[in-house]
């Protein structure tokens, strides 16, 4: 499969953002390496196939398709179970990340689904931030705690893990991320 993005631009596209990336990691109280990680993968996992996808789901009728889209590759249905796990536990509004919402956001909402996606899509800041969101709502789903400092190894392996599968053991991608994670938090 033919890769959109070398790992030299990758590391690129996370030096022009590293503001943003320690940004959200200060409010959200965790480790940037930890964003950076599940990015660099992401963005260097890309191949021809994702703006296909991308494309699909704009044209698509009636909201009815989703994908993963954006620098961290996050789905519209994964984004929108984030914002709600941040706006149920007072992290953020839906307002704080630009999401003009006048109800809760419903998952089985094809058209919540799709704004969520659009801005997924359309705002690369939202998606860094929604990236940060997701790795919350996973750590507090799989592991109980969203304390990153105080995880194993093996934890932090285990939410990697989940951030690409739906899966309850390690895959080569969470060690793949963790290896990144680590490259990361030694700079």
């Amino acid at each position: 499969m033919i890769r959109l993005m070398s790992p030299k631009r990758a590391t690129k596209v996370l030096e022009r953002y590293d503001g943003w990336i320690e940004d959200v990691a200060r409010r959200y109280d965790i480790p940037s390496a930890l964003v950076k990680a599940v990015l660099y993968q992401e963005m260097t996992q890309m191949d021809v196939l994702d703006p296909v996808a991308d494309v699909a789901v704009q044209i698509a009728p009636r909201y009815s398709r989703d994908s993963s889209t954006g620098y961290a590759q996050i789905f519209g249905r994964t984004g929108l179970a984030a914002v709600n796990f941040a706006v149920d536990r007072g992290l953020a509004t839906y307002e704080s990340l630009g999401i003009d919402a006048v109800h809760r956001l419903d998952a089985k909402s094809a058209r919540d689904v799709h704004k969520v996606w659009l801005k997924l899509h359309r705002d690369k800041q939202a998606n860094i931030e929604i990236a940060a969101l997701v790795l919350l709502m996973i750590a507090d789903e799989v592991v109980g705690r969203t304390d990153f400092e105080s995880f194993t190894d093996d934890e932090l392996k285990l939410v990697f893990t989940r951030y690409n599968a739906d899966v309850d053991y390690i895959t080569s991608y969470g060690e793949q991320v963790f290896d990144h994670y680590e490259r990361f938090r030694g700079e």
